[in-house]
């Protein structure tokens, strides 16, 4: 069974990198299985060598969610939401 990972960065800026954001880049990096996600205001992005297995939203967390919410799933799909 192939586990995949997804490091999932919410609103961390550059103040203090070392305490997810780098740990995060390094596991995406070492991991093939793994994906890197940030969603931050004037703050998204990531390295250069994990850009392929990354999505990074300049905008902010409130404003995706919502956005999110605002999708719909099939009644078929068994989603409760």
């Amino acid at each position: 069974m192939i586990r995949k990972f997804l490091y999932l960065e919410l609103g961390v800026g550059m103040n203090t990198p070392a305490i997810i954001k780098f740990p995060f880049w390094k596991y995406t990096r070492q991991n093939s299985n793994a994906f890197y996600a940030c969603i931050n205001l004037g703050e998204a992005g990531c390295s250069r060598e994990i850009v392929k297995q990354s999505i990074c939203i300049d905008a902010g967390i409130g404003e995706v969610l919502e956005a999110l919410g605002s999708c719909k799933e099939p009644a078929s799909s068994g989603f409760r939401g």
